[in-house]
Parts: structure tokens; sequence; C-alpha cells
């Protein structure tokens, strides 16, 4: 009797050493992950845990997060040093924090505090009003009378040498003075209004707005030729000593402003909308090495700079990059090219810009500006940005803010349905990991740390080199469709994992026939400290494809995934 031969099985192995990260994408790429959570690129080509993080303060209303000497953020109306509350008093809402050498600015609130002197802070804005009847009168650039003057519509007779004569025959009274048989125009007159407390908050050189004076030519911007406590000084002119017919307002005041950005030892801005009652499109530009000033034009290269724009639209983010300023709009980019002379340059560029609401995402990272538009994450170089986000899928995010971490980009940023996620981009590999659901006001990077202040109050050390070390934290890997690469019908009949969990942490593993709809428990295996080979038996199942999914708790690194499958015909 002969038996009939029965044919050998074939199996097929197939061993994952490279984990390329997070890739939501239908065809997943092999050893990388559809879903994830707190997982990270460090330990590339293995996959590992992110570090833990250490929680370093709590804040009750979180509104801005910025480092430079020391830590600083904003709560409620408060602005904190490392912890201790100094400056002025602050208006609620959502802060802009711009550093500027050792001052910190605050907008919408226009303000500012000398962070290496916390008793130095007060307004960038500053108006002082003359009374009816306060004294305004001749004097020179800085700030002195003139004395011996002789007011008339003809010169005068006989004068001696260097005499003074207010010439009134013109519309404007001219100061002029006799040298070598001539009367000269007189450089550097000034008009000077006296009034209790009217020059304190101001200095010399500061552009200013005089309004309510009688003498209606002095009214409009101007600039401050000298200071005292109790009067100012201005480039003007005027008949005679005499007193003020109505109260005369002197303010130093700053446009109001969607972005603000330090760059080349100024302070640069824009607005779109509505302001002082009129329709405006521009950018701005402050004094040179002067936050308060934005009305001073002499024609000088130190002047403020204000330049209306062309392109359509409302500016969504201001940024810093390669030595200028970057305003962007969510089509396209105003470069400008600062010049040492004044003779600033603004070009447009039509491209992927800033996604609205997305301002908090710009950040240089390795070089590179990346932030976030509608189109996914961008990454520019200076010449045209490039789309990094494939990965991520078609799913839309918004809501962006970001910061940077040696060569690594943080997006906390809200999915489509609004739910948060900080995603982690690795410029030097091109490899996305995701975190968790942490939602953050504001980075900042101090030293060699980077830290986060999220919506709830915490300020967490992301790498957790400060702070109350947080407890463990749960991490989650979920594979794509395992076996979309072969069109047999097979049977995964074991698992093999090589990883290194917590000593005392559990992880567990699961498959999901049916496109991760439902999860049948393989296995689990628990830590002991050091390296582990681990083979899970897998109840055999026909199918196509499959799903893998990996849960633990605790910090764990996966350094090699094999399936050992059966195959079952060609399934064509």
């Amino acid at each position: 009797m002969f038996f009939p031969t029965l044919k050998k099985t074939d199996m097929e192995k197939v061993t994952v050493t490279e984990f390329p990260g997070l890739d939501r994408r239908e065809s997943v790429r092999m050893g990388g992950f559809r879903k994830m959570k707190n997982l990270c690129s460090e330990g590339y080509p293995a996959l590992r845990t992110r570090p833990a993080r250490g929680l370093s303060a709590t804040v009750e209303k979180p509104e801005g997060l910025i480092a430079k000497d020391a830590l600083l953020w904003v709560d409620g109306r408060r602005i904190y040093v490392n912890g201790l509350a100094a400056g002025p008093e602050l208006a609620e809402g959502e802060k802009q924090l711009v550093s500027m050498g050792a001052y910190l600015i605050v907008f919408p609130d226009k303000v500012y505090l000398n962070t290496k002197d916390l008793t130095d802070w007060g307004s960038l804005e500053c108006s002082r009003t003359a009374a009816v009847g306060a004294p305004i009168s001749l004097c020179d650039a800085d700030g002195a009378a003139y004395s011996g003057v002789v007011e008339s519509a003809g010169a005068p007779e006989e004068p001696e040498e260097d005499a003074l004569w207010l010439d009134v025959s013109g519309t404007v009274p001219v100061l002029r003075q006799f040298s070598q048989e001539s009367w000269t125009a007189v450089e550097g007159v000034c008009v000077k209004v006296q009034a209790t407390g009217l020059g304190e908050g101001f200095a010399a050189g500061d552009g200013v707005t005089i309004s309510g004076c009688s003498v209606e030519r002095l009214n409009g911007e101007t600039v401050l030729r000298a200071v005292g406590e109790d009067w100012v000084a201005f480039s003007g002119a005027v008949a005679g000593s005499t007193a003020l017919k109505a109260a005369v307002t002197v303010s130093r005041t700053v446009p109001e402003m969607d972005y603000v950005v330090q760059s080349g030892n100024r302070l640069w801005g824009c607005k779109y909308g509505m302001a002082d009652g009129r329709a405006v499109n521009e950018i701005y530009a402050s004094k040179l090495g002067d936050f308060k000033n934005w009305r001073c034009f002499e024609g000088l290269a130190t002047d403020s700079y204000a330049a209306a724009r062309g392109s359509d639209g409302a500016f969504t983010g201001a940024v810093s990059y390669l030595g200028n300023p970057i305003f962007f709009k969510e089509h396209c980019i105003e470069r400008v090219y600062a010049a040492s002379q004044g003779a600033h340059q603004i070009v447009t560029t039509e491209c992927s810009g800033v996604q609205q609401g997305s301002a908090k995402s710009l950040q240089v990272v390795g070089g590179v500006l990346m932030y976030l538009s509608d189109e996914g994450v961008q990454a520019f170089d200076g010449s045209l940005p490039v789309t990094v986000s494939q990965a991520l899928g078609e799913k839309r995010l918004h809501g962006g803010v970001a910061g940077t971490w040696r060569g690594k980009y943080y997006l906390s940023a809200l999915e489509e349905d609004g739910t948060p996620t900080l995603l982690v981009y690795d410029s030097e590999r091109s490899q996305w990991h995701q975190e968790d659901g942490l939602r953050a006001v504001g980075f900042a990077c101090k030293g060699s740390e980077l830290y986060c202040l999220g919506t709830d109050g915490k300020l967490w050390s992301l790498r957790g080199e400060s702070g109350e070390a947080e407890e463990s934290f749960s991490w989650m890997a979920e594979s794509g469709e395992l076996g979309l690469q072969s069109p047999q019908r097979k049977r995964l009949t074991k698992l093999l994992l090589q990883m290194r969990p917590e000593r005392g942490k559990t992880v567990t593993v699961w498959v999901s026939y049916d496109r991760g709809a439902s999860w049948q428990k393989q296995g689990q295996l628990t830590g002991n400290g050091s390296l582990r080979g681990q083979a899970v038996a897998v109840r055999p199942r026909q199918c196509r494809y499959l799903r893998l999914k990996l849960e633990g708790s605790g910090q764990c690194v996966l350094f090699a995934l094999t399936a050992l499958y059966e195959r079952d015909g060609d399934g064509l």
C-alpha cells in the first residue's frame, strides 16, 4: 500500500531591524508604524520610548513662554522670571514675547522688562499733556533759551556781531544771526514747551506726535531734540515767548501689529486690517537700537520704517531668518532685505506660507526654517519651501505651536477632529515620531533642555533634566498592513521580539486581522533590565494581511522583530 507524499509547507521569515518611525500613509514602509505613542528616534535604527519628562512648574493661566538667561513665562497678568513675578501688570490674553538684547518686549501690551535689572520696566508708548497757559519759547537743540532776541519784520539797524533777530516777515518765523556783516539763518532752532512732568517718559531722539497746539504748523510728527523733567524741545519756531492757548499733547506711539520679531537690532512688525480708522496692509520697523520708537523719520539710516504691501490677505506669521525679517501670508512670503543705509527692500514670493493660526510653528531647525502650512509641514532654506510631512498622511493639522532641540522639530498641533498631538521630526533622519497629546502654549530652549508650557499650566522639561520626574508613562506602536508586499495567502505562526523593557514592566503583543477593528492578545513579555528575546506564539489564521500592535509602559527599546509565516498558495 502506498501513501501520498505530503508536500512540505513553504515558510517565510521576515525580519525588521530598522524602524523609520511614524508613517500614516496607506502603504506603510517596512518597519514603520501607522500609529504610535511616546516613541522617539534617538535609538535608531532601534525603536525606543521617549525620555521621561520633568515637571518644572505649574502655571494658573499660561499665556506665553520664552528663554533668555532665565526662563520667563506669563501667568495671567504677570511676567515670571525663574518663578518670581516681575515687571508691569499685563492685560488678560495670549502674548507675543520678543527678545531684544537684555530686554523682553511684550505685545500686544507694548511693555518692556529689562531682564538684567528687574526694576527697569515700563511702556513703549508715552503721552503727556501741557495745559492751557503753559509757556512756549525758542531754544537751541540742547534746550537752552536764546537771549537778546530782537523780534521784528525788518532787520535791526547797526547790529552787533552775533546779534540775534527773529524775522517774522514771513508765514514762518526765522531766527537769524548777524555775522560778517550779513544775517544768516540759525540751524537747530527749537520750540520749548514747559509743564510739570511733561518730559517724563521721553528721551531726546524720540519720534512723537504733537497735537492740540493753536499754532497749527507745530502739530504733527516730529523728533524731540532735548528733554527735561518738566519740558520738551522739538524743531520749529514761534514768535516770542508766549503761553499756550490750548492744551498740547505730546505722544510717542507704537503701531498696532499682528506679529513682531527682532532682526538686525530692530523690531519689525506687520499689520493687516483696520487701524486708527483706516485699512492697512503694512510692514513696520522700529528705530535702530530703539524698540520704543516707530515714528522717527529724519532721512537717516537709523530711522524707523513703514511700507505698504500689495499682496492680499492677512499676515499669518513672522520670523527672523538668515539675517532678515520674513513675514508670511497663507499664499506668499514677504522677505525684507534690510540695508544699512536704510533703503530696505521687500520681495514677495508666491508659495505655501504659514497656515492661519500656526504663527508659533515657525522654528529654525539645523539652519532650515520649518513651519506648518495648509499643505503640511514645510522646510524653507531660503529658496522655496518643500513639504516634509508626507509620512503624516492626508489628514490636515492646524493650530501649530513648535519648538526645536538639536535638529528636532517639536510640533504641537490639532488633528482634524480637534484632538491635540505632539509630533517630532528628526531633520537628520527625515523621520516623524508621535509622543502624546501635550497641547503647548509655547516652547523655549534653555541650555541643553527644551521646555514646554502646556495649556493645562504645566511647565515640562521635555528631556527630564530639571523638575520633578514624571511617573511611568504608557507607550504604543501599531503597524500598518503587514503582508501587502506579497500576493500569497499566509498564516502568521510565530513572532520573535528582540527588546529591552524596563525592569518589572510588561509589553503586550496584539494582532488584528480586520484593519484594527478588533484585537486579539497573543502574548506578553516582562522586562528584567537586560536584552531579551521573546518568541510569541500566534494562533494560526489564514489571512492576506494583518496588523501588529505593541503596548507597554516605562522605558523600552525594540531592536528587532521577526515574523514567521506559513504560505498557502499564490492567492491568484
